[in-house]
């Protein structure tokens, strides 16, 4: 939700669906009242000469004050306990929204995937002999800024099956002839200077067989700079048909484990063209609900986000 399928919380903020934040991600905790009443004694001492002196009401003798300070230090030990739980308490809620909030590219029934070691560019390169050169795939582009129809543009996406190639593959599967998922696809959540989010399909049918076939997780292999592409996932082994890409260096992102599968070669100007009126979708924003998308198709953000920049083809073009 996020950018992508899933829905990236969010440094800019500093996770139908992502797809962290991303993406959001105060609180403040009270404490026991200091004050404790000490009573009083009705009893008498011995001193050491055996003389018996009568207890004064407020007065406690050297036992008295060592028992006093014990109850003392052990109340002063469970208020820190109980202030120190509420403080990780508070911080353990932040936390959560910024996994499942706005901050990051989410999803409506995906979280974000568990954090995996820093991301290091250098390492595209051990495996580049293994797999093919990847795909050059081309996006023709409507209603530009929210502007019309006849506001177009285009841009080019070169897959890397090096970085990612269990991702590559279903993203080719999804533009390849046979299936054109993409075609027709609202960019659903914009949110500038962080990411711009799409992959939910015009027909409920057909996302609902992609949504039953997740993906199993590509390790991170290169960071999430501006103009990579992205899928959007809610844990481990969820990905689908949602992705993102970046409009900004979300380095961040790379420890949440959302690997790019490819970058934008051409047309980057197009990409921040993109309608971002809307925002965040429901309930964090103004954008459209990814669950409603999911459910009745195109018919339901024609008629309420008619603004929404879409896609009218997508094609290989190698």
């Amino acid at each position: 939700m996020p950018p992508a399928t899933a829905s990236a919380t969010d440094d800019h903020h500093d996770g139908e669906d992502v797809e962290l934040a991303p993406m959001g991600m105060g609180s403040h905790s009270q404490t026991p009242d200091d004050d404790e009443s000490l009573g009083s004694a009705e009893s008498e001492f011995s001193n050491d000469e055996g003389e018996s002196n009568e207890y004064k009401p407020g007065a406690v003798g050297r036992e008295g004050l060592r028992v006093l300070d014990q109850d003392f230090e052990e109340h002063r030990r469970r208020k820190n306990t109980f202030c120190l739980a509420l403080v990780m308490l508070a911080l353990g809620i932040a936390m959560l929204k910024v996994i499942n909030g706005g901050d990051g590219p989410s999803s409506r029934t995906k979280g974000l995937p568990q954090p995996t070691s820093d991301a290091d560019d250098d390492n595209s390169n051990k495996n580049s002999d293994s797999f093919g050169p990847g795909r050059k795939i081309r996006f023709t582009v409507a209603n530009l800024q929210g502007k019309g129809s006849d506001h177009i543009g285009e841009f080019t996406i070169q897959t890397h099956p090096d970085w990612a190639p269990i991702g590559v593959e279903r993203f080719e599967a999804l533009v390849s002839d046979d299936i054109y998922f993409y075609d027709g696809a609202r960019i659903f959540r914009v949110v500038d200077n962080f990411v711009a989010q799409f992959g939910i399909g015009e027909a409920p049918s057909k996302q609902a067989e992609w949504d039953a076939k997740p993906l199993e997780d590509d390790p991170v292999i290169v960071s999430n700079t501006r103009g990579r592409i992205t899928f959007a996932t809610a844990g481990p082994s969820t990905r689908t048909t949602q992705v993102f890409i970046n409009t900004r260096d979300n380095k961040r992102l790379d420890k949440m484990g959302f690997s790019p599968f490819g970058e934008v070669i051409d047309g980057m100007d197009v990409v921040d063209k993109f309608y971002s009126g809307y925002g965040e979708g429901e309930p964090d924003g103004k954008g459209p609900s990814q669950s409603k998308m999911e459910k009745y198709g195109g018919k339901y953000v024609d008629k309420q986000f008619p603004l929404l920049s879409y896609f009218t083809k997508v094609e290989f073009v190698d």
